[in-house]
């Protein structure tokens, strides 16, 4: 079976942006786009990294320029975005099921599940709050090259 990543959110930022995860980031997204392993993520995943980037012009993190072209580069990447009733269906089920305040976790969750795909995230507060930590979850932090 062909190997398929679901990238949060919380890896795709660092990839546009330095910041603590880039390196890491980096190299799994490279890895992806060079091995032609397919890349989903749910299909309002273009609005959630914008927002991010959005937001660090707010903070002055980056210029308006800056944020552009980040997100210039993210629609670049050969996403596949995933938009089903069941991936909807199934976020709700594993919001309930893991009492997730949001449904925007679990929709990556449920977009991995229904992909069949490995979900790579840098967000520590979420893996540590999954019990039982479902085992597509890797930790972008445990990532080798």
């Amino acid at each position: 079976m062909p190997r398929v990543l679901c990238l949060d959110s919380s890896v795709i930022v660092p990839y546009l942006v330095p910041e603590d995860n880039s390196q890491k980031a980096e190299a799994l997204i490279q890895e992806a786009i060079l091995t032609s392993i397919r890349i989903v993520v749910p299909c309002f995943a273009w609005a959630e990294v914008g927002s991010v980037l959005l937001k660090k012009v707010r903070q002055k993190l980056l210029t308006s320029e800056e944020s552009q072209a980040c997100f210039e580069d993210f629609q670049m990447l050969p996403l596949e975005f995933i938009d089903r009733s069941s991936l909807r269906n199934r976020a709700w089920a594993i919001a309930a099921e893991h009492h997730l305040p949001t449904l925007y976790d679990a929709a990556f969750l449920a977009c991995a599940e229904l992909c069949g795909a490995e979900f790579w995230t840098a967000d520590q507060v979420l893996i540590k709050g999954l019990s039982p930590c479902p085992t597509y979850v890797c930790s972008l932090l445990q990532y080798r090259a």
